[in-house]
């Protein structure tokens, strides 16, 4: 009796031991999942701080500017810079699926976190376009069924309207002399044709100057142009800016009907961003400002 009785004891003794075991091996196993879900996001984290370091990068900001507000001025070497962080980022995101297949992340987590990004990435008519292009591949993937409708219900502008709205013009806080309501007739004139240049806007840029010509000095070489060739000019033998930024402009009236702006503006090309003294006289003309004389120059020329 003694020896069945102590062989009860050793049972229960074995059975408690197991139970424990198990017991601390689902905690460990939880640890370690814990571990790991904490390692994936942190790397997480460092391949988009890479990418956005990477598009600060000057070459590749060019590129990534060309292809938000000029996608048709872009080369060969730009296109392949932007489709690189493209793809990076969707690899980050194809992370996240992994993670989520792993048990390690829950399909809502991945789907804010796309939601959350892809403006930022896929918010211009380039990027979406491309995605068109590569969106077959992943057909009958979860990047497809949930990154697929994200990037369709972005507006094609956003990017562009974030670069926008992320600028403080300097031209609002610049001094002015004069007849305040010409004066902001004139400060608006000059924005809405930062705005045209940036935009490659021909036509807008063309209707700007006077309908009886315009006289225009670029680093010291003066002529005068009639309106049908500046239209001319504008239609064929012109080539917009990667990016265009007016600086600081100052603005004086001349009589009634016309505005003397004075300053300098950032006009950026392939090699990077050359800066122009301004010097333009806004006239009124049918009701309206218009260009009659304008005169560019290469600001480091003058030095």
């Amino acid at each position: 009796m003694n020896f069945d009785r102590v062989n009860k004891w050793l049972m229960l003794g074995a059975n408690i031991g197991v139970v424990l075991g198990l017991l601390i091996l689902i905690v460990e196993v939880r640890q370690n999942a814990s571990l790991t879900r904490v390692s994936l996001e942190t790397a997480k984290n460092d391949q988009l701080a890479n990418i956005e370091l990477s598009i600060a990068s000057p070459a590749v900001a060019t590129a990534w500017t060309k292809s938000i507000r000029a996608p048709e001025t872009m080369t060969d070497a730009d296109v392949r810079m932007v489709e690189s962080h493209l793809v990076a980022i969707m690899l980050q995101w194809d992370n996240l699926f992994q993670m989520e297949n792993g048990g390690l992340t829950s399909r809502a987590r991945t789907q804010r976190h796309i939601k959350n990004s892809a403006p930022y990435y896929f918010g211009s008519a380039y990027a979406k376009n491309w995605w068109k292009l590569q969106e077959l591949g992943w057909e009958n993937t979860p990047m497809a069924e949930v990154a697929g409708p994200i990037i369709d219900d972005i507006d094609d502008q956003f990017l562009q309207q974030y670069l926008d709205s992320s600028r403080i013009t300097p031209a609002a806080k610049a001094p002015t002399q004069g007849n305040e309501s010409l004066l902001i007739e004139a400060r608006r004139f000059m924005e809405s044709y930062g705005e045209d240049l940036r935009n490659h806007d021909r036509e807008k840029i063309a209707s700007r100057y006077a309908r009886a010509g315009a006289h225009m000095i670029l680093n010291g070489q003066a002529s005068f142009r009639t309106f049908d060739e500046i239209q001319s000019r504008y239609r064929s033998g012109w080539s917009g800016p990667a990016r265009f930024d007016w600086g600081v402009l100052s603005y004086k009236t001349v009589g009634d009907d016309a505005v003397l702006v004075v300053g300098h503006f950032d006009w950026g090309a392939d090699g990077g961003a050359v800066t122009y003294t301004y010097t333009g006289l806004l006239k009124r003309e049918q009701g309206e400002l218009r260009i009659v004389l304008e005169d560019e120059t290469d600001a480091s020329a003058e030095n």
